[in-house]
């Protein structure tokens, strides 16, 4: 068999269950994305400057490019191959990018299907939630969203600091899921002022989106002397100064950690002390968010257990705390900590603030049906199709899966989307090879086909399988603009400026394109029989009869994306 190219689809994918038949080789940051987002492809067209087609893209996966593009962990990003070579590819900062310099007026919108009339309920309006709203506007379903909040947009648009994820970019993409026909109902508890009953009753599917807004605390003497640092997001957000102290001290060491402390900063504390469990290099936390944190003044105390709050007539004095050697969870999850004896000390604070995590809040399912938990507090699920063991019932996003990323949010929102609508038609999600958009912006649908196993998953591509790195100018990744740290703290204006257009195409031509054929055109100037030919959509094998099966064009492919099917059939 003569050598085959995996290329770039031709077309956005809304999602798919299945690798595309003309794509079985990918790269390791798109393998990683819980959104799923077709990033080579957005940067294919950052790289040549069009940033419409770039936004176009990102918005077929995930409607939430600016979020992402400012707030996303990046798990993305850890694995680029170019990281093997020089520095890997800011990922993150090019889907931001996609959304702040594409002139939207130009930027084409899919068409809905006509309504089909299914009425589907969403309870939540967060990543998760709006996602699946998004998506099942477009399968032509009548969508309406409840949620107890003031305004949509869940943890993103209260939960994240404005100085991360100034609120008007959620508002915006939120906006432009309303506008396609989205009903949003705002300060309406389920449970509250309208029971989950009702809702099932009203309509033909339901989504859980809830999040994970319930914050756990630590079970210590003095516990009821900590403060909501939710609370204190949610109150800085909307533009309040609530006291706080001169001395606050957060015990957790994950990123909500930060985004507190950095909270507090801004709102006049003199001291924010971080205190966790965890040792510096073994903090849940970003590395970019301690180091963010640290430059702002956060003082850190690593490997410490909590012993209780210490108050005086009502107000908090310190908190007593231990060193650690080593900790442990058990097998059921609970935590085991060898302590140093003699190591206790009074940790000063006016403010303690607890951040050791949040779980959902799913009381409003009392008497409503028999919905299964998990163990750890959400809703038990089947993860390839998000229903849960209520008939017509789907979860999504952290009520599902528990606190986790707005990637996985948006990945797991989309996912329940298209299960709810395969519900509807009688359809497995499981037989769908893709939905797309085709160039009309009409959706399509393609299936695997009966009897068919379809497609095996991608090969992802990795570094010792781009055999022609030296193809490439070794050059550091583009950074972006920030506020110095001095000016960052003083108030809540966006710290990360992002790229410019010229900076965003510089490091979009940085992309090896790992498993995708870059036309680069080398395979064929290489080929010593002029087996090979270049098309329009790349390189095809003119005469492969005259393949001597040399290599060559394997060897020399600078993305990976050139292979091979065996057996071979020789000449001789």
């Amino acid at each position: 068999m003569p050598p085959k190219f995996s290329k770039e689809l031709s077309y956005p994918v809304s999602f798919e269950t299945r690798t595309p038949r003309e794509q079985p080789r990918t790269s390791p940051c798109e393998a990683g994305c819980p959104a799923g987002h077709a990033i080579q492809r957005t940067i294919y067209f950052i790289q040549d400057n069009r940033f419409e087609e770039a936004l176009e893209n990102v918005r077929a996966k995930n409607p939430f490019p600016g979020t992402c593009g400012r707030a996303c962990f990046h798990p993305c990003e850890a694995p680029c191959n170019r990281t093997f070579f020089d520095q890997g590819l800011a990922i993150r900062a090019l889907e931001r990018a996609a959304f702040d310099l594409a002139d939207r007026e130009k930027v084409r919108r899919p068409k809905c299907r006509p309504k089909i009339g299914k009425r589907v309920a969403v309870v939540g309006s967060g990543p998760a939630g709006m996602t699946a709203a998004y998506f099942l506007t477009l399968f032509g379903h009548d969508v309406t969203v409840f949620e107890a909040l003031p305004f949509p947009g869940g943890m993103p648009r209260f939960g994240i600091p404005d100085y991360r994820l100034p609120k008007d970019i959620p508002d915006r993409e939120i906006e432009d899921i309303i506008v396609m026909g989205v009903k949003v109902r705002t300060h309406t508890a389920v449970g509250r002022d309208i029971s989950f009953k009702e809702i099932m009753e009203a309509h033909d599917a339901c989504l859980i989106a809830t999040g994970a807004w319930r914050e756990k605390r630590l079970d210590i003497p003095g516990k009821d002397l900590a403060v909501s640092g939710l609370d204190l997001l949610l109150r800085a957000k909307e533009g309040e100064k609530p006291m706080i102290g001169k001395k606050v001290l957060i015990l957790g060491g994950g990123g909500v950690a930060f985004d507190y402390a950095g909270t507090a900063r801004r709102l006049g504390a003199d001291e924010v002390h971080i205190a966790c469990l965890e040792p510096r290099d073994k903090m849940v936390a970003p590395e970019e968010d301690v180091r963010q944190g640290e430059q702002e003044g956060v003082i850190l105390h690593n490997s410490k257990i909590f012993l209780r709050i210490l108050g005086d007539g009502g107000r908090v004095t310190g908190v007593e705390c231990q060193d650690v050697r080593a900790f442990k969870f058990s097998q059921d999850g609970r935590l085991e900590v060898k302590a140093v004896p003699g190591s206790e000390e009074i940790l000063p604070a006016d403010t303690v603030i607890f951040a050791v995590g949040e779980e959902p809040d799913l009381d409003f399912l009392d008497g409503a049906g028999d919905f299964r938990l998990t163990e750890r507090g959400t809703l038990d699920v089947d993860m390839d199709t998000f229903a849960t063991s209520v008939p017509g019932i789907f979860a999504a996003g952290d009520a599902a899966t528990g606190p986790r990323s707005i990637a996985e949010a948006v990945g797991t929102g989309r996912k329940a989307a298209v299960s709810i609508d395969c519900y509807f038609s009688g359809k497995d999600p499981r037989e769908i090879e893709s939905i797309y958009f085709d160039q009309d912006g009409e959706i399509r649908t393609r299936e695997v086909g009966k009897g068919s196993k379809g497609a095996k998953p991608a090969h992802v591509v990795c570094y010792e399988e781009i055999m022609n790195p030296d193809y490439y100018e070794k050059m550091n990744r583009v950074g972006t603009a920030c506020l110095d740290p001095s000016e960052a703290v003083s108030g809540f204006q966006e710290i990360n400026k992002g790229y410019d257009r010229e900076e965003a195409v510089k490091e979009a031509g940085r992309c090896f394109h790992c498993g995708h054929c870059a036309m680069c055109g080398t395979c064929v100037d290489i080929c010593p029989m002029d087996v090979l030919a270049m098309g329009e959509d790349g390189p095809t094998v003119a005469y492969p009869k005259e393949c001597w099966h040399c290599g060559g064009c394997r060897i020399n492919c600078p993305c990976g994306a050139v292979y091979y099917e065996f057996p071979l059939s020789m000449l001789i």
